[in-house]
């Protein structure tokens, strides 16, 4: 361990034992050290998701059940309310037909019917009131002197007359009377009673109304039913239930809370609401009932409550505590509305609403017992991952140590030999293949290492050019205007001005030029520097397909057009959508095919072969020509009517010999290009050899160009390349052809990666060459991504490396990629893909 090591070690105490005692483990450790923590991070997020799914559903059932027992609670209140509706209605028709009413009450009272405490018939005109009171059974009817006594005035209750309608019965809310009772032991005495009355319009017997009729019911018989679902007498009583708190109350639709159930321990008869009010702050007590009480607006969750039980609606909560966590005992709180009927023919109203509150402590006792279950589980995981471990450890690991000591044995550079191993693994296979890549891979560079050693003695003193501004503007191509139009001088510059004037309007464009002065990446430049740059770029070349092939290319297909269309194709116009299509060598289409173009381009719909609808397109047209057109359309061999609603933009591509002073720029360029294909570094041209360059007419343009320094470089012995290495057309030329694969992309894009039977040994040993030859930084970065798709495109490949990266040097690329082994080509045009090699 070095001295500073030692220092931070004995400084800290443990900043450097756990890596070292990483090192020292095996592999059986360093599995338990991984998968332990791995297993119980496991069995930790699923436990706490099970717990928190299995609290929710407790806590969903718990709401059921407060909910359920609410809703019992409101249906037997609203059955009681709409019974007294139903006698008083009865004790109204018993009036009409003068039979005593006084009989009827006590009747009814001794049949075990409701107990109500009064029976009152109030005449509006002429006419003695009846007011009969039940006392324990007994119905007494109250005489002058009596009536006098009673607080509030029956009389009163006339007003209610004129707002009553036929038939309808109106209940009141709790209100405190007073009566005179006569008493032997006490005398009279007056006793105070909360009622609820009913009251109903009386008729005579000629049908009209002539007074008011009410009955009156305790108040506590409606607090009794509350605390009835609150005993072991509730019809819903299925269980014993825990000793938490639980209550329910009875509020107005004006908000009052104007009673609660009565506590277990409590025997009162008495109205409260003490549980009801508590963590509430507003009024206490109104008139004819001191115990309601009113919660203030500050309590927003109780009135949203109270607003919801206005408009009939029911629902459930669960209550939390003021720091957002729940407590241990979850409260859950149920409310709905109890509703009247006035009239038998009309909709219930809401006469008021009950509010149920329950506490449970049975999450809070699930979570404990869940706890214990996954201390049991975890450690049951923990010693079956040891076992295991500790068991097939030694198997795993025995091929993996046997190819380690093959390994070590490889200690001459020049004596590697490639491991075979019997194991089957596929981890080994997959280990042994790449180390055997390595191992061909370094005897091969061992080769050439010393091939070029000898090669290097004999290089001469010729002087090299000087070409440090072409270097710079190299280094500099990925922040220039346009870095896919290499070059110099005023015909660039215009191009460059022409293409950006182009990329800013959205119209077509005609690129015309000599055959390989770039008319493509003229096209592609439009396209990167516009607005739909991000969108597809699709490129057909008219000359390479047949009539029907360019059509079915173009305008595709649906499934069953003919025999071989298996599924639907897109199309080159529809694949486009969006973006924009070019259409190389365009003199090369045929009438048919330049009608359909035609009709296409003006109409910007198509129908694909063996469809009836019409498909809209959105794209820019660009095409690009060799040919002078205007001849063609004097020969009838061109539509003229195409040609002028194609030359809305015109531009035109330089001759190389226009403008000698980008030859240094570009052979240096392709120069750079070649070196990755030859794994040659830091090529450079002599004097002599850029003065023959730039003398030469070119009649190739820059496809020339290139194919000559693509030659010099496969050809070229040393890192200087000399002028009797250039080799041009008009000399004779003693190499094997060789061409580079960015010079023709419709040659790339039809090529296989297998050697043709026409080829020569030369152009096969070359090929063999390229398979071994290592990818270089752009490649590299690219295939880590790539290796993790199923396929990809020239496109997306593009948009991987990044740069704005040419679409020819995409194109060569995935080609060294094909001959390298790791992706395998496949379609043809715009549907070529390249399927990853597994």
């Amino acid at each position: 361990m070095s001295e500073h090591a030692q220092t931070i070690e004995q400084n800290t105490g443990c900043t450097i034992f756990p890596q070292r005692l990483w090192n020292r483990t095996g592999l059986r450790g360093k599995l338990l050290l991984s998968l332990l923590p791995t297993i119980l991070i496991i069995i930790l997020i699923v436990g706490a998701a099970s717990y928190k799914v299995s609290k929710d559903y407790i806590r969903i059932a718990l709401g059921r059940t407060v909910a359920m027992q609410n809703l019992a609670i409101v249906h037997d209140i609203e059955i009681f309310m709409d019974n007294c509706a139903t006698d008083l209605r009865y004790f109204a028709l018993s009036k009409q037909k003068n039979k005593d009413i006084r009989i009827q009450f006590q009747n009814r009272i001794m049949a075990g019917g409701i107990p109500y405490y009064e029976l009152a018939y109030i005449p509006a005109s002429t006419g003695k009131p009846q007011i009969l009171v039940n006392r324990n059974g007994r119905v007494t009817e109250l005489d002058d002197t009596s009536l006098t006594r009673v607080s509030p005035n029956p009389l009163l209750e006339l007003e209610k007359l004129s707002s009553l309608k036929a038939a309808e019965v109106r209940p009141s809310y709790i209100r405190e009377i007073t009566y005179p009772v006569q008493n032997a032991k006490n005398g009279n005495m007056l006793v105070k009673e909360k009622v609820i009355r009913f009251y109903i319009k009386s008729p005579n017997k000629e049908g009209n109304f002539d007074g008011v009729m009410f009955l009156s019911v305790k108040a506590e018989k409606l607090r009794d039913f509350l605390t009835l679902y609150d005993s072991k007498r509730s019809p819903l009583w299925s269980f014993q239930r825990s000793e938490e708190l639980r209550f329910s109350y009875f509020v107005d639709p004006q908000g009052w809370i104007l009673f609660q159930s009565i506590p277990k321990e409590d025997n009162t008869s008495e109205l409260t609401s003490f549980l009801a009010r508590q963590n509430y702050q507003g009024t206490l007590g109104k008139a004819e009932h001191n115990v309601a009480f009113r919660p203030s607006e500050i309590h927003a969750d109780y009135w949203e409550r109270i607003g919801k039980i206005q408009k009939k609606d029911k629902g459930l909560e669960f209550m939390f505590h003021e720091s957002g966590q729940h407590s241990s005992t979850i409260p859950t709180l149920a409310y709905a509305p109890v509703c009247f009927k006035k009239h038998p023919d009309a909709e219930p109203e809401v006469y008021g609403g009950i509010i149920y509150t329950d506490r449970s402590v049975l999450p809070k006792v699930a979570g404990y017992d869940f706890m214990n279950i996954l201390l049991v589980v975890s450690g049951i995981a923990v010693l079956a991952t040891i076992l295991v471990v500790l068991f097939f450890g030694r198997s795993l690991t025995r091929p993996i140590r046997e190819f380690a000591a093959v390994m070590s044995e490889q200690t001459s550079l020049d004596q590697l030999k490639e491991v075979d191993l019997p194991y089957k693994d596929n981890d080994l296979q997959v280990l042994q293949k790449a180390f055997n890549r390595i191992i061909r891979h370094v005897n091969s560079q061992y080769i050439l290492m010393k091939a070029k050693d000898e090669k290097l003695v004999a290089i001469n003193s010729q002087e090299k050019a000087d070409l440090q501004k072409e270097n710079q503007a190299l280094a500099n191509m990925d922040v220039t205007v346009i870095p896919e139009i290499i070059g110099y001088g005023k015909l660039i510059n215009n191009l460059k001005n022409e293409i950006l004037k182009a990329a800013e309007v959205d119209v077509d464009v005609l690129v015309y030029g000599e055959t390989g002065t770039g008319k493509q990446l003229v096209a592609e430049a439009i396209h990167n520097n516009s607005a739909r740059r991000e969108k597809s770029f699709i490129s057909i070349n008219c000359g390479a397909l047949d009539e029907n092939l360019l059509l079915d290319a173009l305008f595709g297909h649906v499934k069953g057009a003919f025999s071989d269309a298996k599924t639907d194709r897109k199309g080159a116009f529809i694949e486009a959508d969006g973006g924009t299509l070019f259409l190389d060598e365009i003199q090369s289409a045929s009438l048919k095919v330049q009608q359909s173009l035609l009709r296409a381009i003006a109409s910007r719909r198509l129908k694909p072969l063996g469809s009836d609808q019409e498909i809209g397109f959105d794209i820019r047209i660009i095409v690009a020509t060799n040919a002078d057109l205007t001849t063609l359309i004097k020969e009838k061999l061109f539509r003229e009517d195409l040609y002028y609603r194609l030359k809305v933009l015109m531009i035109q591509t330089p001759a190389l010999r226009e403008h000698p002073e980008s030859i240094p720029l570009l052979s240096l360029y392709y120069m750079k290009q070649a070196e990755n294909l030859t794994d040659k570094k830091d090529i450079t041209l002599s004097r002599g050899a850029v003065s023959k360059l730039k003398g030469y007419q070119w009649p190739g343009n820059v496809r020339e160009l290139v194919n000559s320094i693509t030659r010099a470089v496969v050809m070229d012995n040393d890192k200087l390349i000399q002028a009797k290495e250039i080799k041009l057309e008009n000399e004779h030329c003693s190499y094997a052809e060789y061409e580079h694969p960015e010079a023709k992309k419709e040659k790339l894009e039809i090529e296989d990666t297998v050697p043709h039977h026409d080829d020569t040994p030369d152009e096969i040993m070359e090929q063999e060459e390229l398979r071994k030859t290592p990818l270089n930084e752009r490649q590299l970065k690219a295939w880590e991504v790539i290796r993790t798709m199923d396929s990809v495109s020239r496109s997306e490949y593009q948009k991987t490396v990044g740069g704005r990266l040419p679409s020819r040097t995409a194109i060569y690329d995935l080609q060294i990629l094909v001959k390298a082994g790791k992706l395998r080509k496949t379609g043809r045009g715009p549907s070529t893909r390249y399927i990853v090699e597994s």
